[in-house]
């Protein structure tokens, strides 16, 4: 018997998380714009109904943005580095270690030692 485990579509996500925090595209679309260049309701439509699509980096980040998601973890999922939520989780515990002041990482860094 063999195990078939269905990995999730970058479209799939994207859809996914734009439910859950109830936005619709256009929501996404404008909160993109808060951040810099947006990306078009209509292009996050096709990208969740067109697996096939080719995304640049501009827009993933304008995405990322919009969706409220570390940057890191759209472009992880985007060329298939994560292929569920235990991968995403560990992705964004680096994107917010990345964001913390130097002192702040190395107090983590010494609770980590006391762990291990």
């Amino acid at each position: 018997m063999r195990l078939i485990v269905k990995t999730e579509s970058l479209g799939d996500f994207i859809r996914r998380i734009r439910r859950a925090k109830s936005m619709s595209c256009a929501d996404v679309s404008r909160h993109s714009a808060r951040f810099g260049k947006p990306i078009s309701g209509s292009y996050i439509n096709r990208l969740e109904n067109y697996p096939d699509l080719r995304i640049t980096t501009d827009r993933l980040k304008a995405l990322a943005d919009g969706l409220d998601i570390p940057v890191a973890e759209l472009f992880a999922r985007s060329v298939g580095l994560i292929h569920g939520d235990e991968d995403a989780a560990e992705v964004r515990l680096l994107a917010r270690f990345r964001n913390l002041s130097p002192e702040r990482k190395a107090d983590i860094l010494q609770l980590l030692e006391l762990w291990h």
